[in-house]
């Protein structure tokens, strides 16, 4: 039923509760995600987008390289959800593709940066976003702030250098605040 409800085009909405649908049935087998993983490449913006999101959020880690071209996607939800989604599987692979997304996007939609810094920090992988405090981009530098803030990263400490007296500031927050970044508190 979902998958008859998902592939006709003339109601929106009742493709939107069949992805839902699907995604609770593969929530108790993930051999259901992979009905969703076609519908990335939907010609309906929001289907692209509400696939992304639940496959993230189901955590199918399998759609991974096919979630990575939505980061380019036209639509920002689809975008925005598919770094999302990325970052939940911990898709290493998309690092790169984020770290690009962000140099395009190049500060312009916060909610976006935050979707791709909370994704780079979700993967965990430190040293391409430690390699940003030399790039020549202001908005990969604070999106390398933000996202080794939420690893707590003791590296952050290479950002207290930063030719921007902004990022220096943003640095020394992210250092402080809340818990600290311990290792990095003698920086």
């Amino acid at each position: 039923i979902f998958s008859r409800s998902l592939k006709q085009t003339s109601h929106q909405l009742a493709r939107i509760h069949a992805i839902w649908g699907i995604s609770q049935l593969a929530r108790k087998d993930k051999k259901h995600a992979a009905l969703l993983i076609p519908y990335l490449k939907d010609g309906d913006a929001e289907i692209r987008a509400q696939s992304a999101k639940w496959l993230g959020d189901i955590r199918y880690k399998e759609a991974g390289n096919q979630i990575i071209p939505l980061l380019k996607d036209t639509n920002s939800r689809a975008r925005f959800f598919a770094a999302e989604a990325l970052g939940r599987i911990k898709h290493e692979a998309a690092v790169n593709p984020i770290i690009d997304f962000l140099r395009h996007n190049n500060d312009q939609d916060a909610f976006l940066r935050h979707a791709e810094s909370l994704a780079l920090s979700r993967i965990g992988k430190a040293d391409p976003i430690l390699a940003l405090s030399g790039d020549t981009s202001r908005a990969l530098r604070i999106a390398a702030v933000v996202t080794l803030r939420r690893m707590a990263h003791p590296g952050l400490a290479r950002f207290l250098n930063d030719k921007d007296e902004f990022i220096v500031t943003e640095t020394a927050r992210a250092i402080n605040d809340d818990l600290s970044v311990k290792d990095a508190l003698p920086a």
